[in-house]
């Protein structure tokens, strides 16, 4: 079986196969899993197949999908904003007494150490964990998947550093404006998509750097079992309604 992502949430974790994805959640020393179609959109699976606008529809995606998120992210940017103040004569991010690289910079660090000591980190690093043992093709005991490093070459934190550093060259070279958050994004994603040798080491030493320290923390038993729990059952639906 083929896994195409993974993700972590408060209590949960969830894998993508080819047709299903499945979500193990952890409440009141319960595991419970759900395993259902992945959703599809035609018009963003043909962009998806495009080259640096494909990063654009993979955006679409989440926000349709994670609105809430992302309507939360606005506020706590205007309220960022609101607090850092100082003049009035342009709009959002731009108006900051400090410049827009180290804004999102700092962003980026609260978020990340939002994440790590919150018990989305225990189970984002079981999530990379139970990925790895499977990818090896290991049985999905506890003491294979402890065993595993908590990050990975696919993680989408690998993305961020791709596009910081996209956009911090092209900060340099342009300054701050529109155009160089939309061609970092494309370039960043197109990096983390064909992977080119020399750039790509570079960065995923970054990566694995960020999501060490930032972005996952130590996971328990608990986290792994959730982990192991939505990587099963997924392939055993996948495996169970292949063509």
């Amino acid at each position: 079986m083929e896994i195409y992502g993974g993700r972590a949430g408060y209590n949960s974790v969830s894998f993508t196969g080819k047709k299903y994805q499945a979500l193990a959640r952890f409440k009141d020393g319960i595991i419970t899993t759900e395993v259902r179609l992945k959703k599809m959109n035609r018009t963003t699976t043909i962009l998806s197949r495009i080259p640096f606008v494909r990063s654009y529809s993979m955006i679409i995606e989440l926000i349709l999908e994670h609105w809430r998120r992302f309507l939360f992210a606005i506020v706590v940017l205007f309220l960022m904003e609101f607090l850092f103040i100082r003049t009035s004569d342009s709009y959002l991010l731009h108006n900051i007494p400090i410049n827009t690289l180290e804004m999102l910079s700092f962003f980026l660090v609260i978020a990340g150490l939002v994440i790590k000591i919150s018990p989305v980190g225990a189970y984002h690093a079981a999530e990379h964990k139970a990925f790895s043992a499977y990818e090896k093709n290991l049985n999905l005991t506890l003491e294979n998947v402890r065993k595993q490093p908590r990050t990975h070459p696919f993680c989408g934190t690998n993305l961020v550093i791709s596009y910081f550093i996209c956009y911090f060259i092209l900060f340099v070279i342009f300054g701050d404006s529109i155009f160089v958050y939309l061609v970092a994004w494309g370039v960043g994603f197109e990096l983390f998509k064909n992977e080119p040798k020399i750039i790509w080491d570079s960065i995923l030493v970054i990566g694995k750097v960020a999501q060490y320290l930032l972005f996952t923390s130590k996971p328990q038993d608990k986290h792994l079992i959730v982990a192991i729990e939505a990587i099963t059952k997924l392939e055993k639906k996948e495996l169970a309604n292949e063509d």
